[in-house]
C-alpha cells in the first residue's frame, strides 16, 4: 500500500507540475507589435480586357516574383486568441498581359492592404507557439507603367477592393519580450478593375485577378 501511495503521489506531483508549466505558458498575454517582410508569389491571373467597340478579350496576367513589407499590432489573450490590425505593402513586376499574343508588358502591380486579423495560438511549455488565423480588410491596388505592344504610351490605374487572407505560422520566443516568426499567408482581393486610355483608345478596361502566396519572417515585441 505504501508503494502504491508513493506512486500515486509521484503521479499527482507530475500532473501538477505539468499543469503549472502549461498554465504559466498559457498566461502569455498583452499587447504586441511586429514588423514583417518576405516573398510574394502571385498566381498567373485570369484577366478580362474590354476595348470599346470591340469584343471582350479573355487574357491572362503573368507576374514576376515580388516582395512585401509591413507592420502589425494587436492583443494576445491567455486562452490563445489574438486580434490585430495590419498594414502591408506588396510589389511585383508584371511581365505581360496577353491573350494568344501580348497586349501590355513590362509594368508593375503594387498594393497597400489594411487588414483586421484573428488568430488562435497554441500556447505551451516550449518556446515554440504555432498558430493559425485569417483576416479581412481593404487593399488599394495599382497598376503602373504597362506598355502597349506595338504602340506608344503607358497604361495604369488604381482601385480599392475587399481583401482576405489565410495565415499559418510558428513563433519562437528569443526572450520573454521578443519572438521570431516564420509564416505563410494566402492573400487575395476581389478582382480589381482599371480604366484608362492606351494607344489613343479611351476607356480601356483591364481586370486581372490579384492573388498571392506569401512566405515571410517577422519580429514580434511583446509588451509585458
Amino acid at each position: 500500500m505504501k508503494a502504491c501511495a508513493r506512486v500515486f503521489t509521484i503521479v499527482l506531483l507530475g500532473v501538477g507540475v505539468t499543469i503549472a508549466l502549461c498554465s504559466r505558458a498559457s498566461a502569455q498575454q498583452g499587447f504586441y507589435a511586429d514588423i514583417h517582410s518576405g516573398l510574394s508569389l502571385f498566381d498567373d491571373a485570369q484577366t478580362r480586357v474590354v476595348v470599346p467597340d470591340e469584343a471582350n478579350l479573355h487574357a491572362h496576367t503573368n507576374y514576376d516574383p515580388g516582395w512585401l513589407v509591413g507592420a502589425a499590432g494587436g492583443y494576445d489573450w491567455p486562452f490563445g486568441l489574438a486580434l490585430e490590425e495590419e498594414f502591408t505593402f506588396r510589389d511585383s513586376k508584371i511581365d505581360r498581359i496577353a491573350t494568344d499574343v501580348p497586349l501590355l508588358k513590362d509594368g508593375e502591380a503594387y498594393s497597400y492592404a489594411m487588414m483586421t486579423n484573428g488568430y488562435y495560438r497554441y500556447h505551451n511549455s516550449t518556446p515554440f507557439t504555432p498558430y493559425i488565423g485569417g483576416g479581412v480588410g481593404e487593399a488599394v491596388v495599382q497598376l503602373s507603367n504597362l506598355k502597349p505592344v506595338g504602340a506608344v504610351g503607358t497604361y495604369g490605374g488604381t482601385d480599392a477592393e475587399f481583401a482576405y487572407q489565410g495565415i499559418a505560422g510558428v513563433e519562437y520566443r528569443l526572450t520573454p519580450q521578443l519572438s521570431l516568426g516564420a509564416e505563410y499567408r494566402y492573400f487575395a482581393t476581389i478582382r480589381p478593375g482599371f480604366v484608362s486610355s492606351v494607344a489613343g483608345v479611351d476607356n480601356v478596361h483591364v481586370s486581372p485577378d490579384y492573388r498571392s502566396n506569401n512566405a515571410m519572417l517577422k519580429m514580434v515585441y511583446h509588451f509585458e
